[in-house]
């Protein structure tokens, strides 16, 4: 494992832009292996044993970042864990990113779609992670949207095109009640 010690030895060989580089390759390698491993999850005889759990919230919420099966949060965790093994990383960066990661997690989880408009091409946030609960085999990119689009996944937030949850949430309401004769069930269980 290459994790250094000392700034003034990582920052005196490759300067603060090799800092900087560092954490962009990080984040790099981190989506491109976390992209295939996630489609790999996807896959129908891996799927029900190992990610369905994390995808029974049709609706991801900050819970839901975090809950998943122990193998599957495992598989994905492995590329933060062998970046350092095969590029040279300070341990206070790889530590500070180890929190970024989950503070991400935890974000595109959140509903929380706000992101620059020029950035949505680029960036899988919130919005586009919706889509991946609710449409199931897009936007499997953990950071970035390239490898999404190099491998056929991207699709355009739906919520950023005035569908997405709140049109999915309003047909299950809609398909329950026609299910529910009316009086039968009180209606706050019907949201």
């Amino acid at each position: 494992m290459d994790l250094i010690d000392d700034w003034r030895e990582h920052v005196f060989v490759s300067g603060w832009s090799g800092v900087f580089l560092s954490i962009a390759g990080f984040l790099f390698f981190t989506d491109m292996c976390i992209y295939w491993i996630h489609r790999w999850m996807h896959h129908k005889s891996i799927y029900k044993h190992l990610h369905k759990q994390h995808h029974t919230f049709k609706i991801p919420t900050p819970f839901a970042s975090h809950a998943f099966h122990p193998l599957d949060g495992f598989l994905q965790s492995l590329p933060y864990h062998v970046y350092p093994f095969i590029f040279p990383l300070h341990k206070v960066v790889y530590l500070s990113l180890f929190v970024f990661v989950n503070i991400w997690t935890i974000s595109i989880h959140d509903g929380d779609y706000r992101l620059p408009g020029h950035l949505i091409f680029l960036i899988n946030g919130a919005a586009h992670h919706v889509d991946h609960h609710l449409y199931f085999n897009y936007n499997y990119g953990q950071y970035f949207t390239l490898w999404d689009r190099l491998g056929g996944s991207y699709r355009h937030p739906s919520v950023l095109l005035g569908k997405g949850y709140t049109s999915h949430a309003t047909t299950q309401c809609k398909n329950r009640q026609k299910k529910v004769k009316p009086g039968s069930q009180s209606p706050l269980l019907l949201l």
